[in-house]
């Protein structure tokens, strides 16, 4: 049974019709800087469960918010995890059981007004009011994160040749044992290492950014052009389909 840690921060503006919840703080940066490119940030109310064991909680408390008939749309972004932590489940598979969690779970005075639909498919909506639909990262056949999605979308270059040799040297000199769930956040932590000393990007607040949801706001990601590369379409058609009637 999964652990219900109810997230007291969820309470839904009278006014907000469309939801994206996420795992975590840096999805969360994430997202909302993409949607802010596309021009529908303020369509959108973000939430975080602060992980998939306690998303079953968090949309719990959705379908007991006194605004949750308000809602039209509920979209939900999760990694698309690793064998290791999947404890035998696909990620879409833990999401659904957590969906069903949340409807057994609120009021019983509600349950026959209030059912969040299940998921066949990921990027699919799902029933009414509200639709639900699921953005599994870096995509939907593949383990990883959100990590992942943004190295793809770095691609080849000279840094990342030497992001490659130096956890080639960690795993054959070092003989480090490298944990494959951990490794994608590390590699792109190395990356963003070698733009803060590149001289043409290490200067004034670039030069003490370190994380991914610092990168999206510095310099080289801008000259870039990151948010947009094709690996990203994805994304951005599934917050775009959270507008839909």
């Amino acid at each position: 049974m999964t652990s219900r840690i109810p997230e007291a921060g969820v309470r839904i503006p009278a006014d907000v019709t469309r939801i994206v919840v996420l795992e975590g703080p840096e999805d969360k940066t994430f997202f909302s800087a993409l949607a802010e490119q596309l021009g529908i940030n303020d369509q959108l109310h973000f939430i975080t469960c602060n992980g998939k064991d306690c998303l079953g909680s968090t949309l719990e408390n959705i379908l007991n918010d006194g605004n949750f008939h308000g809602i039209q749309q509920i979209g939900i972004i999760c990694d698309n995890d690793f064998p290791d932590s999947r404890d035998g489940r696909g990620a879409l598979e833990t999401v659904q059981d957590e969906i069903d969690e949340a409807n057994n779970a609120i009021d019983e005075s509600l349950k026959t007004t209030r059912k969040l639909p299940r998921p066949r498919k990921p990027r699919e909506t799902e029933g009414t009011k509200p639709k639900v639909s699921v953005l599994l990262l870096p995509d939907d056949h593949r383990d990883g994160m959100l990590e992942n999605l943004v190295l793809d979308a770095i691609g080849e270059d000279n840094i990342t040749n030497c992001v490659d040799a130096y956890y080639a040297c960690l795993e054959s000199q070092a003989q480090v044992k490298l944990q494959k769930a951990r490794e994608p956040r590390s590699r792109l932590s190395v990356y963003i290492s070698g733009k803060i000393v590149d001289k043409t990007y290490a200067t004034n607040d670039d030069s003490r950014r370190w994380f991914l949801t610092q990168a999206v706001d510095m310099k080289w990601w801008k000259d870039e052009k990151m948010w947009d590369k094709p690996q990203f379409k994805p994304a951005k058609a599934f917050l775009r389909q959270l507008l839909k009637p």
